[in-house]
């Protein structure tokens, strides 16, 4: 079946675009976030494609306050991967690896939005990271991730928000691969491997300067996926080592209360940054682990939901994968201390000895 995008040269395999391979959970997605610099708004989108699935979804929210306010929408695919529009969701790439846009049409729930990022740097290309479960990929994803500064407007909740480049920093990735999608198979794999997920992402914006930083550890503690990047403005990406992260809870919880990560430059000289998670926001707006309103799920030929949730919400199947607005203070090997905000990502399920995390939910 030929499709818009085989009139583009971006052909990776003999087949027409709209075949993918041969695994049915690969996806192809558009993730943004962005804040003001004073925590009171957070806001994310996503976009995903599931060509085996023939499924293409979206998701847009934000949170004004403690209030956060969610739009969902979902909508068969029919095999035309380049038509970027789900209900009243839609992105646009404006000048690629650079100028991205954001439109949410007016609709029945109140929350639209124009917006648009624009790219701090070069999108950094991220390892591939491959992750198996005996016989089975569970993880076979390559990502880029760009930090920028948005401008635009979005309506929730009854208030207008603008956005201007000088005080709404952000983040947008694009990620590709197999990772699961869609029902969960009946048939699994016999179990060689426990099901457990620790996952920090932490993309933070100083005035002269961005840092990326992100780890994958198993139940014992031992990393299998880490990354810590800096570019300063006008500079190309410089790769810190021996990147390590302490994290503390928050008493009952698994969010995070506060951290800090400690990398290397190439001479040896230390960096720390202190982060400070303040309000969370969940990714269940867009998707990310939504009963649901999951990544891929067949909804019908389209389907739109609206919710709403307190970004004080307790721990639970729709709040497990957060996001934080963070203050951060980076001290550079000079003795310099810089201040700055991010995104704090995490995601604590299932057993994680170091942290005293035993089964699937508990906390010590």
């Amino acid at each position: 079946m030929l499709s818009k995008g085989d009139d583009y040269p971006i052909h990776q395999t003999p087949d027409p675009i709209a075949f993918a391979g041969t695994d049915r959970n690969f996806y192809d997605r558009y993730f943004f976030n962005g804040y003001t610099i004073d925590g009171n708004v957070f806001f994310a989108a996503a976009l995903g494609v599931y060509p085996h699935l023939n499924i293409m979804d979206a998701g847009f929210a934000v949170r004004i306050g403690g209030r956060q306010y969610n739009l969902h929408a979902s909508r068969h695919l029919h095999m035309e991967r380049m038509d970027t529009q789900v209900g009243p969701i839609r992105v646009d790439v404006v000048e690629p690896l650079n100028v991205l846009r954001i439109v949410v049409d007016d609709n029945e729930h109140g929350i639209s939005a124009d917006i648009t990022i624009t790219g701090r740097h070069a999108p950094i290309e991220e390892p591939r990271t491959t992750r198996r479960n005996g016989p089975r990929i569970v993880q076979d994803i390559t990502r880029m991730t760009q930090l920028g500064r948005w401008s635009g407007w979005i309506k929730a909740g009854g208030q207008t928000i603008t956005l201007d480049e000088a005080t709404t920093p952000g983040t947008r990735d694009r990620s590709w691969g197999v990772r699961h999608v869609g029902i969960r198979d009946p048939q699994v794999p016999v179990v060689t491997q426990e099901f457990q997920v620790w996952w920090v992402w932490l993309p933070a914006h100083f005035e002269d300067r961005v840092l990326h930083f992100f780890v994958n550890e198993d139940g014992d503690g031992k990393v299998w996926n880490l990354g810590a990047m800096m570019v300063r403005d006008g500079g190309a990406v410089e790769h810190l080592h021996h990147a390590k992260l302490e994290m503390e809870f928050a008493p009952g919880s698994r969010f995070p209360a506060k951290a800090a990560v400690t990398a290397q430059d190439e001479s040896g000289g230390e960096y720390r940054i202190d982060i400070n998670p303040q309000a969370r926001f969940f990714l269940s707006g867009i998707g990310y682990m939504n009963p649901d309103w999951s990544h891929g799920l067949n909804k019908g030929p389209l389907a739109v939901g609206y919710d709403e949730m307190d970004s004080d919400t307790p721990h639970g199947s729709r709040t497990e994968h957060p996001q934080a607005f963070a203050t951060l203070k980076m001290t550079t090997p000079d003795g310099s201390d810089l201040s700055g905000q991010g995104c704090f990502e995490s995601i604590v399920i299932g057993r994680h000895t170091p942290s005293g995390f035993t089964s699937m939910f508990d906390v010590p």
